[in-house]
């Protein structure tokens, strides 16, 4: 599947959407938790800051950027840490974008912050499995085989209620896996996460693989990684093709107890015992 990775300037809308952009969301959403936790009510910090509470509202909801002097002026009243702040000036400053791409180890990647704001994670796997899912054995065999990052990506325990993951066939054998790591991944997937991983038929083309987040009042965001980028897609044109992808590769899916079985066969799928 192609991947866009334009940072244009555009609107990403749909019925019920508030905020334009995932910037614009990312940022209302931190003022308004700062906004909760100093106990201002609506109306009390819109008074503080010279504004209507309707006004205000729209602030905090996304609908309006603020301008630089009222992220400013928020900031102060909110009493955000001064580091904190240069990134919602960034965010306030870009509000307009879509789309993100920079690298996975940048300081100011937005991935845990897109997830915070998540409602729904789906992850459609389609080589490997996907680190939050991995033993330590496996993990270990997988990151010497292909020379990757050695600690696996740490799932928080809120991230990982609210995901489920689609396995493609191919994701459950590795030839620089043992076979004995292998099955022990294969049980430990049948008997910590069967309720959180859907197996999929061996038609399902093996795109590579990408998560789609699904956020209330906002179109579903495509995140993907690739080798040490992070690409974030956010506009229904840019995110169209992959989760059509994953609604049908969703309902392919295999039953429950055909997935138990599976991975019950302890040498894998495709392997003679």
């Amino acid at each position: 599947m192609p991947t866009p990775t334009t940072t244009a300037p555009a609107t990403a809308e749909e019925p019920g959407a508030r905020a334009k952009t995932l910037r614009g969301l990312l940022l209302a959403r931190e003022l308004d938790a700062a906004r909760q936790a100093r106990g201002f009510t609506t109306r009390n910090l819109a008074a503080g800051m010279s504004m209507s509470p309707a006004m205000l509202n729209r602030v905090m909801t996304g609908r309006r950027v603020p301008t630089a002097l009222e992220i400013g002026g928020l900031c102060s009243l909110l009493d955000i840490h001064p580091a904190r702040r240069r990134h919602l000036y960034r965010l306030t400053a870009d509000a307009d974008l879509t789309d993100w791409l920079l690298m996975t180890d940048a300081e100011e990647n937005p991935v845990d912050q897109v997830e915070h704001i998540a409602e729904t994670i789906t992850c459609f796997a389609s080589h490997l499995i996907p680190r939050p899912l991995r033993t330590n054995a496996y993990n270990d065999a997988i990151t010497h085989t292909t020379a990757a990052h050695s600690t696996p990506t740490a799932a928080s325990a809120r991230a990982m209620e609210i995901s489920m993951f689609l396995l493609h066939p191919r994701s459950l054998q590795h030839p620089g896996v043992p076979v004995a790591v292998m099955r022990e991944q294969l049980h430990h997937l049948r008997d910590t996460h069967l309720h959180r991983i859907r197996l999929l038929p061996a038609a399902v083309p093996p795109e590579p693989g990408f998560r789609v987040l699904g956020i209330d009042h906002f179109p579903p965001v495509v995140h993907i990684e690739h080798h040490n980028t992070t690409v974030l897609l956010e506009h229904p044109a840019a995110t169209a093709t992959h989760t059509t992808f994953l609604h049908r590769a969703e309902a392919a899916s295999l039953t429950v107890d055909h997935a138990r079985e599976i991975l019950t066969d302890t040498t894998g799928p495709g392997r003679s015992r």
